[in-house]
């Protein structure tokens, strides 16, 4: 079981708000229910995903304006994910991983499609940080440690509603998909392993 430490926490935090120096600048809280899966591979032997899983996101959100339809969309935002794989044989093993994510995306809006109602096209990558990492078995631990960072691409669409002068409530979906093997060090039962993060992400949330 690993954690990330308390002043590596506040770094991240001074980095989003060092962001959010510009009075145009939205901020907003998101929760965020996903479903986490895996994409498994290994040369040695036949494995496979071991099955998708339900978790809950949440985080805050940072968009600021580059024109009128264009943001930069930013963030810190904490995010489980499940790792886990299966062999012919039955045997399986399963792993909670936690991470804290900055996105950096672009977000296009549409024109209003009805009053206050606007749609929205996400696209871009997030560097994440793993902060908690522990095996649902003890008895199974193939994987003796997990990559500490992850690179995820993301791609998302929504419709956002202007509730307010200052209120916008947002709901949308989005695809990240990871590209760094999370594995970092196994033992001889799991040689050439690789573990890469899929999530399905329904992203629901309110900007001020």
């Amino acid at each position: 079981m690993k954690r990330l430490s308390i002043k590596s926490i506040f770094f991240l935090l001074f980095i989003i708000s060092a962001v959010s120096t510009s009075a145009q600048t939205r901020l907003g809280v998101k929760l965020a229910p996903v479903v986490t899966s895996n994409r498994v591979t290994n040369d040695a032997q036949s494995v496979d995903n071991d099955g998708a899983a339900f978790k809950m996101s949440v985080g805050l959100i940072v968009d600021k304006p580059l024109s009128d339809t264009y943001f930069l969309s930013s963030g810190l935002v904490y995010i489980p994910k499940k790792a886990a794989f299966r062999t012919d044989t039955t045997y399986s093993e399963e792993y909670s991983l936690q991470y804290l994510q900055i996105p950096l995306t672009l977000k296009l809006f549409t024109n209003e499609m009805a009053p206050d109602f606007k749609a929205y096209f996400q696209m871009g990558g997030s560097f994440e940080v793993k902060v908690f990492e522990e095996e649902e078995d003890p008895d199974h631990f193939a994987v003796k440690s997990f990559n500490p960072i992850d690179f995820s691409v993301i791609l998302g669409t929504g419709i956002e509603y202007r509730a307010g002068i200052n209120t916008t409530l947002f709901g949308g979906v989005s695809y990240q998909r990871g590209l760094i093997n999370a594995v970092n060090e196994t033992d001889a039962r799991a040689d050439d392993l690789q573990i890469r993060n899929t999530v399905l992400s329904i992203d629901l949330g309110v900007k001020f």
